[in-house]
């Protein structure tokens, strides 16, 4: 997630500027809501799916607008991929995070059909699932749950669960399986500064439905629409692999969309935004351009760049990239920057994860640093030398020289306001002088092999630097120990 403190983004060189052509959705082309084509397609499937059994989640999710309430029932296949056997399955509910500011509550819970006695934990953001006999490395179980989810309806500020300014967001709004390690499960809570997030790639099939007047932005491909109810629309959508699964509908979204690289890209905005939003389409379409020859190809069939309440910040979700509005109105210098680091996301961190609480910088400091590649095949060289100079070293230099560098491999908890300077631009500069340790032949084989083993994994610090030394044949603990475990 993108979240450069303002001042120090006002120091980028952003000139926004038309990159590529494109059209308002074709209402001829396919069924229509709100002024959204639909076309009917199958389950989108990525270019490459892990080598082993995915997790499964299976959803049925319905919106009550004039309550604010989510309800839903869910049936996850889960393969123990741990290497040992597991007596209880947890799960996290992001909900309840007091940053999402949600209340979910699980009930009517079963283990292969089977009522179990559940329990909550980590500050009522952990279900745990025992199970009544050890679960096998290599076998899988399925677990069914209901819940009910009261969404908090905020006036505005950064809401990403929750209806704000006329828009409904749905950010991990379902119980999504936490991530064990081997030795135990993941159940970090994450400070409000940081990612919360840490999740493995699986398989989705959701139903949802929503008020017939809303259009909906949504990870995964809404494969189909129906009408039973009145009043109701209820979308299937399907993805694989998805790290999350993640919606925002509106009554007042307008829909812009082009095709790159053979993926269709669409820019969701909201009446009085049009300017902004073709032109977040024309960056996004830059974008997937510039990174799918520096790294490798974008995975899904779509992706969807959504203006969201989030003040000046971005997040990302799989094949859905989420804008803040202040950047569509009053802040559009700042709106190419934020575009081109949150679909770069869309290789580090979808295609790539990391453990986001605990080691932020790995994807956030990829994805930031990825930014040069954009701007150097859109604007020239001496464009990226002065993003380089402008957006991260003049405020890591002034972080140096008031006395607050920090080691960037901490968790995000070991920052306050210093960690967008460290996690972020810090980070970038790594890389930055990797690539000109290695240069650009070797640099690039290193990012594409990166890519092309953890795809669909959780990469560690050490599996990076691992495939830098192995690719280059150099030793780089210096560089490493100088950028990433050291401060001036």
């Amino acid at each position: 997630m993108s979240r450069l403190d303002a001042k120090i983004l006002l120091l980028s060189l952003v000139l926004l500027t038309a990159l590529a052509a494109c059209r308002p959705a074709d209402p001829d082309r396919g069924e229509t809501r709100g002024g959204t084509a639909i076309r009917p397609t199958a389950a989108p499937t990525a270019t490459e799916e892990p080598a082993g059994p995915m997790a499964e989640y299976y959803l049925e999710l319905s919106l009550d607008a004039d309550a604010a309430r989510l309800t839903g029932k869910e049936r996850v296949v889960f393969p123990n991929h741990t290497g040992g056997p597991l007596d209880e399955i947890v799960f996290r509910l992001y909900p309840n995070l007091p940053q999402r500011g949600g209340a979910m509550a699980v009930r009517d819970v079963t283990v292969e059909g089977r009522p179990v006695d559940f329990s909550l934990r980590a500050e009522n953001t952990s279900l745990v699932v025992p199970l009544k006999e050890p679960l096998p490395a290599e076998r899988d179980v399925s677990v069914e749950l209901a819940f009910d989810l009261q969404l908090p309806v905020v006036a505005e500020g950064y809401v990403l669960l929750g209806y704000s300014q006329g828009i409904w967001s749905a950010a991990d709004a379902y119980a999504l399986l936490a991530i064990h390690d081997g030795k135990a499960w993941l159940e970090d809570i994450a400070p409000a500064h940081g990612d919360a997030v840490t999740a493995a790639a699986a398989v989705y099939d959701v139903q949802l439905s929503l008020p017939s007047d809303l259009v909906l932005a949504t990870t995964g491909t809404k494969v189909s629409m129906s009408n039973d109810d009145p009043g109701t629309v209820t979308y299937h959508v399907s993805g694989r692999p998805l790290r999350e699964f993640a919606w925002l509908a509106s009554a007042d979204y307008r829909v812009s969309e082009t095709t790159a690289y053979g993926t269709l890209l669409r820019s969701y905005y909201l009446p009085g935004d049009e300017a902004a939003g073709q032109a977040t389409l024309n960056v996004a379409a830059a974008a997937l351009r510039a990174y799918n020859d520096a790294f490798g190809p974008y995975p899904y069939q779509e992706m969807a760049v959504v203006e969201a309440p989030l003040l000046h910040f971005g997040m990302e979700f799989p094949g859905l990239n989420l804008i803040g509005m202040d950047l569509y109105r009053h802040l559009r210098a700042q709106l190419e920057d934020r575009v081109a680091h949150e679909i770069a996301h869309q290789w580090w961190y979808a295609q790539v994860g990391n453990d986001q609480v605990n080691t932020p910088w790995l994807d956030e400091g990829l994805a930031e640093y990825s930014m040069a590649f954009y701007y150097r095949q859109v604007y020239g060289e001496a464009h990226m030398n002065t993003v380089v100079n402008q957006r991260w070293l003049v405020p890591y230099q002034v972080a140096v020289d008031n006395g607050y560098d920090a080691v960037v491999n901490q968790p995000a908890a070991a920052f306050a306001w210093e960690y967008e300077v460290i996690v972020y631009a810090k980070a970038a500069l790594f890389f930055h002088a990797l690539h000109g340790e290695l240069g650009d032949e070797v640099f690039s084989d290193v990012l594409h092999t990166y890519l092309s083993r953890y795809q669909w994994q959780i990469a560690r610090p050490d599996d990076f630097l691992s495939v830098a030394e192995e690719v280059s044949g150099q030793d780089l603990d210096d560089l490493y120990n100088r950028w990433i475990l050291s401060a001036q």
